[in-house]
């Protein structure tokens, strides 16, 4: 197995991405993915290495991730913005062979010392010139390679995550984890060749990673990829594509809601909208829902379950209201045990925080 190959038997002509406004199909992602593959080859970077990908919402995250998910290479994306200490620290940690870097990654980059990143063997500029490094689009025009087949505990991606106490820490899930989360997914949420997805999340959060990119793709949908949210353009956006599946964090819904002068049918062709990452304020929900009839549903999660473990669904709206601060219901062979801090079973009604 390897969940890279959620990207096969989709039309080669079906859109697959959308990226600065550029489209490009399932068949042609899947030629630059190949290629890529086989630039990691002749790089030397192969089978349990480490790439960073230092990218926003982009097509060459998209390309560069799946690459190297296909190759077996641990893809570990870091957030492009983040300073260059912070970078410093992470590259050291997870000993990245190879890093990708955007544009917005560039201020970060520009204060690492390689030097002491001995592991470091290249560096790949997406779309900027960059001082000693190889250029990501010279890339695509190697041969391909093929995908290679990876047991379910094999290390596919490494993820830094706060945690509850300390310095950020990476969260190693392999592809079995990934797999299993996208497998349990399907049987709850419907999604299909027809949806069009509002990609806002980072990619280099697990939400986004594995829900919006890794799920959209893997049912055949097209992905829109948003680099830099404004909700105007946003709204924009969603009415031009005609989107129909929104995930996005509280602070996406409540910058829609401070657009009280919205026209009524701006959600009109959203069938799906999903909040996570931390608490959504319910007088945002009835706002939404109240003024456009959209439903925005919560649910649960963490990097290390990658990241789904509850999720709201088949809500009627005639009920809707009834469901606000819901988190919804396990996923199909997840079990969820509440616990005090010392370790009891928590009993219903006991003060606590998830």
């Amino acid at each position: 197995m390897n969940v890279a190959s959620v990207l096969d038997h989709h039309p080669a002509t079906s859109s697959a991405i959308v990226s600065r406004g550029v489209t490009t199909s399932y068949g042609e992602l899947q030629a630059q993915i190949g290629a890529m593959r086989g630039a990691l080859d002749g790089l030397g970077v192969g089978k349990g290495d480490r790439v960073a990908l230092l990218c926003g919402n982009t097509i060459e995250f998209v390309v560069a991730y799946f690459a190297c998910l296909g190759r077996g290479i641990v893809c570990v994306p870091l957030n492009p913005t983040a300073p260059a200490p912070e970078l410093q620290r992470e590259l050291s940690v997870v000993g990245a062979r190879a890093v990708v870097i955007a544009p917005s990654a560039v201020a970060g980059w520009s204060g690492v010392d390689r030097s002491a990143l001995g592991h470091l063997a290249h560096v790949i500029a997406t779309t900027q010139d960059l001082d000693g490094a190889l250029q990501f689009r010279d890339l695509l025009q190697h041969e391909p390679a093929p995908v290679v087949d990876m047991q379910p505990n094999d290390l596919a991606i490494m993820l830094f995550t706060s945690g509850t106490a300390g310095s950020p820490k990476a969260a190693m899930l392999s592809h079995g984890n990934l797999q299993s989360n996208l497998d349990q997914l399907a049987q709850v949420r419907r999604l299909d060749h027809t949806d069009v997805v509002f990609g806002v999340l980072p990619l280099f959060h697990i939400f986004g990673l594995n829900v919006v990119l890794a799920y959209s793709l893997m049912r055949g949908a097209s992905l829109v990829l948003i680099e830099r949210f404004d909700p105007m353009t946003a709204i924009e956006t969603i009415r031009d594509r005609k989107v129909t599946l929104i995930p996005g964090a509280p602070p996406l819904w409540m910058a829609f809601e401070q657009m009280p002068t919205l026209p009524k049918d701006s959600f009109a062709s959203v069938r799906i909208a999903l909040t996570g990452a931390s608490k959504m304020p319910e007088h945002t929900t009835r706002a939404l829902f109240e003024r456009y009839g959209l439903l925005v549903t919560e649910g649960y999660g963490l990097t290390e379950c990658a990241p789904v473990v509850t999720t709201t669904t088949n809500v009627e709206k005639t009920t809707a209201l009834t469901k606000i601060g819901s988190i919804g219901r396990v996923l199909p062979g997840v079990e969820v045990r509440l616990v005090d801090e010392s370790g009891e079973n928590a009993l219903r009604g006991d003060a606590g925080e998830i």
